[in-house]
């Protein structure tokens, strides 16, 4: 049986993940969310106006709300930018299991920042609220997300063939990994 705490604030020695804030949507408007780079492989377009995102914000805040929930902003310590989003989605309490999805930055790529956070998003997600299996995927086209799940620990299970549609509009292929309790630390 899991053990729901939602989200609350997690730290590594370079980031702080916490709930989102109503301030939070300039910077990720201006940092991410318009970066057509950034939301290549993700099933959202590009945001079009600041309103797009803070109504998208004000929906995180109101789901974040559940114990149930578990959707952070990533904040770089040293420099107090938010870079990223980090969450667990399709929390299925009678499988104990959730899927993890990211967003970072592009002058924050290739820093090791999205292990970072996924790595303590999955201890607490295997160790705190118990969840028996965590799943990953990530577009063929983007290998780095699936570098990222490997450096978690994470094994590939396979690829499923046109299951998402990207931003762009177009069915990918994904490949699929998944990592177990007991599996990472």
């Amino acid at each position: 049986m899991l053990n729901h705490k939602g989200t609350i604030v997690l730290e590594t020695e370079r980031l702080i993940l916490r709930p989102f804030k109503e301030e939070d949507a300039e910077k990720m408007y201006s940092g991410w969310a318009t970066d057509t780079d950034v939301t290549r492989y993700v099933t959202w377009a590009p945001h079009e106006s600041i309103e797009e995102t803070k109504k998208l914000i004000k929906i995180w805040m109101e789901e974040n709300k559940s114990i149930e929930n578990y959707h952070w902003i990533i904040e770089f310590k040293a420099n107090k930018n938010i870079i990223g989003t980090i969450g667990l989605l399709g929390v299925d309490n009678k499988n104990e299991n959730s899927e993890i999805g990211y967003c970072i930055r592009k002058d924050y790529w290739n820093k090791g920042i999205t292990t970072e956070a996924s790595k303590v998003v999955l201890k607490y997600a295997l160790n705190e609220v118990g969840f028996i299996r965590v799943t990953g995927r990530h577009d063929i086209e983007n290998p780095a997300s699936g570098k990222v799940m490997e450096k978690c620990g994470f094994k590939y299970e396979g690829t499923l063939r046109k299951i998402i549609k990207n931003s762009r509009g177009q069915f990918a292929d994904c490949k699929y990994y998944s990592v177990l309790k007991g599996e990472v630390i």
